[in-house]
């Protein structure tokens, strides 16, 4: 080989591994943008489901912060009673599509069907993400499509209590707990004073494997230390030491 085809075929490799460290460099900040783009706590505005072509419309929230997520939702119908709901936490960062989510808790409801109460631990999500402002698009590897829009930026702070999440973020609550036993999960606005909560929540759902209970557009009091979070009715919700 002469000196002139030496040096075009180093020059070509240089050329060549600029180009990947480029191409990686740029899907790394990507994937870090998706990321950055999912902060925040949001309101469905739709659900398609892959196996589904059509809006499955429902009333729920999702909180990305600090990279851990809470998703709370009940489906919308009548009767309101008898709607499935679901709630997922875990954490999340950067995937292949975009972002990658495990869901810790993966838990659904449903007050109409014999087995009450569907709880899977560890399951894993990628979704690609389309953020426009204070909107926001998801879809899942499934096909599976979410949209919602922006309540606001999570100010405030997530306890990983010992059987799941409690977030207080922008006003807001969500409160996903529970195991194969039972489950406790809902959202709404929330006023505190001292260790005192006031919760109005918007949705709410509980379950066991034979009951299920769902409630909607209710105040109650709660207390919360920062050691466990406890409902009037005596119920408690240590947080993980």
């Amino acid at each position: 080989m002469n000196r002139a085809f030496l040096r075009r075929f180093a020059n070509a490799c240089i050329a060549l591994t600029m180009l990947v460290a480029i191409g990686a460099t740029a899907g790394a900040e990507g994937k870090g943008d998706a990321v950055r783009n999912v902060e925040g706590l949001w309101a469905y505005t739709a659900l398609i489901a892959g196996s589904r072509p059509k809006d499955m419309p429902l009333t729920g929230v999702i909180l990305y912060k600090d990279g851990t997520f809470v998703q709370q939702s009940i489906f919308d119908g009548t009767p309101f009673e008898m709607q499935d709901a679901m709630a997922h936490a875990g954490p999340f960062g950067a995937g292949p599509m975009g972002v990658h989510m495990t869901a810790v808790q993966t838990i659904s409801t449903a007050p109409s069907k014999d087995k009450k109460l569907n709880f899977r631990r560890s399951t894993e999500h990628d979704i690609s993400v389309e953020r426009s402002g204070d909107t926001m698009t998801i879809v899942f590897e499934s096909g599976t499509v979410q949209k919602f829009k922006r309540i606001g930026p999570a100010n405030g702070q997530i306890h990983q209590l010992e059987k799941g999440v409690l977030a207080l973020v922008d006003g807001h609550f969500v409160l996903v707990d529970g195991d194969e036993q039972g489950v406790v999960t809902g959202f709404g606005t929330y006023k505190q004073s001292g260790t005192r909560l006031d919760l109005n929540a918007t949705r709410w759902a509980e379950a066991t494997p034979t009951t299920a209970v769902n409630r909607k557009d209710f105040a109650q009091q709660a207390t919360f230390d920062g050691k466990k979070l406890t409902l009037a009715d005596g119920r408690s919700f240590p947080v993980k030491k």
